[in-house]
């Protein structure tokens, strides 16, 4: 039998310190659909917090940006991606030639963040246990060792050298996939933008794909916020499943990269004809699903009675999320953000 799942990315879109996410989780799963999160962050990080909020894990976790997939009740990786030394080496050269500086740069490989061992990282880490310190040494040597097991490089720096960086990987035909986004590693007062760099054929859509064909998934519904989203909004909306983009704002306003995505994407569903499959709505999404999805049932159940009889064939996720499907004037709920 097919699986429902709902796949939410967690910075910016979930609220993963509200230990009243389990009842929505729970609304979910009583309701035949799994909970699923995919984050550019490490599996372990997801399990912690959840086990300090009391929230109930994830069926399955998709990490760093695709390039890995952990099953939580088998504690097993269904998929992990790790990127080549000729790759890593590259990249990393060229970093150092524009001016980068080990201290400015992390790796994971899929459970543990590994980072320079300096004031203002541990800092930037202080309220997290997954972080492993080394010197600006032993990272490079670690990075270059072709035993290593590394899913993911994050490059911090200013915008034009992350720029710069992304150009190199294209211009030189290096296969991997570069998100570059803003960051306030290793201080916020740096205005650092971070560079992403995974596996050629690692992203979040690439992750939901393989869900969907490993894990018997027949109907799913994606939701998040940021650029590195896009890829899984597009996966879904290709096959013809529901998506919910959550806004954020900045002092009241709209954000420069809600406004963009939200345009792009609305772009694309208009393109194939995908356009009633966009929800829009606003941070944090806690509830928003899970309420409605109950509600959904809730009326089905009711209608399925006739003359005292009830109708015996339960609707599929994508007819309960079919309730949803109203966009949101962007204008509204403004207040309501935080």
């Amino acid at each position: 039998m097919n699986k429902s799942i709902c796949v939410f990315d967690l910075d910016g879109t979930l609220d993963l310190t509200d230990s009243k996410l389990s009842a929505e989780i729970l609304k979910l799963s009583q309701n035949g659909v799994d909970f699923v999160t995919a984050t550019g962050r490490v599996n372990s990080y997801v399990m912690s917090m959840c086990r300090e909020n009391n929230i109930i894990p994830p069926r399955f976790i998709i990490g760093d940006n695709g390039g890995t997939i952990f099953d939580t009740r088998k504690r097993e990786y269904l998929k992990r991606t790790t990127l080549p030394l000729h790759t890593r080496r590259l990249i990393l050269e060229e970093y150092l030639r524009q001016g980068g500086r080990m201290r400015d740069l992390r790796y994971t490989d899929g459970e543990n963040v590994y980072a320079a061992n300096n004031e203002d990282v541990k800092d930037y880490y202080s309220k997290e246990s997954i972080i492993e310190y080394r010197s600006d040494y032993d990272l490079s040597d670690e990075i270059l060792s072709e035993s290593a097991d590394i899913t993911k490089i994050t490059l911090a720096g200013n915008k034009k050298t992350m720029k710069h960086i992304k150009g190199f990987i294209k211009e030189n035909g290096i296969k991997c996939w570069a998100d570059i986004g803003k960051t306030k590693f290793p201080r916020k007062d740096r205005q650092n933008y971070r560079l992403d760099i995974m596996d050629g054929e690692t992203c979040k859509g690439e992750a939901v794909e393989y869900l969907v064909e490993h894990a018997d998934v027949g109907n799913f519904t994606c939701i998040g916020n940021g650029p590195n989203d896009f890829s899984m909004f597009k996966y879904a909306l290709d096959s013809g499943m529901p998506i919910i983009i959550v806004r954020n704002f900045e002092n009241g306003e709209l954000s420069k990269e809600s406004e963009k995505l939200i345009a792009k994407v609305s772009e694309y569903a208009e393109m194939i004809g995908m356009k009633e499959k966009v929800s829009i709505t606003s941070f944090p999404i806690n509830g928003y699903v899970g309420r409605r999805v109950e509600q959904s049932e809730s009326r089905k159940r009711r209608e399925g009675f006739v003359s005292g009889l009830r109708v015996t064939n339960a609707p599929t996720f994508e007819t309960n999320t079919s309730n949803i499907q109203k966009k949101i004037p962007i204008k509204q709920d403004r207040g309501n953000n935080r």
